[in-house]
């Protein structure tokens, strides 16, 4: 189904410019993009939730990509209705491409992990654990 990029409607498969703003249409919308000072963030990722959008940042991070976090999400309080909204992830347009890329990387590696409670992920890599093992207090800062 192809997309306007201007007025992010969708239209038929067949029509190829949209009729409000004669924009040639295309397949998929492209990520969103915010001015800052002196430099352009690029929404790298979209979430759901706050913890994954928290993973996805702190993973840029470590990688040494400076990753910001906007919450679009909308919430009713007392009372959430769910998922009305986004989490979006963005980087510096110059880290676009390497951010994807580690993205695209981290998903593939993940998605050939066995499904396995014992198993957790590192930055070194899988670890198991065991029942008898120890669990070491965090360190407080």
């Amino acid at each position: 189904m192809p997309y306007c990029p201007t007025c992010k409607q969708a239209y038929p498969s067949g029509q190829t410019e949209c009729p409000a703003d004669h924009a040639a249409l295309v397949d998929e919308l492209p990520f969103q993009s915010r001015q800052g000072e002196g430099e352009t963030w690029v929404e790298i990722a979209s979430t759901g939730t706050d913890d994954e959008a928290r993973i996805i940042k702190g993973f840029l991070d470590a990688e040494g990509i400076p990753a910001q976090i906007e919450n679009v999400k909308f919430s009713m309080e007392p009372i959430n209705f769910g998922t009305m909204g986004d989490i979006r992830v963005y980087v510096g347009a110059e880290d676009e491409a390497r951010a994807q890329q580690l993205i695209r990387q981290r998903n593939a590696d993940f998605d050939r992990l066995e499904d396995d409670a014992d198993t957790v992920v590192t930055d070194e890599g899988t670890a198991e654990i065991t029942e008898d093992e120890e669990i070491e207090p965090a360190e407080k800062e």
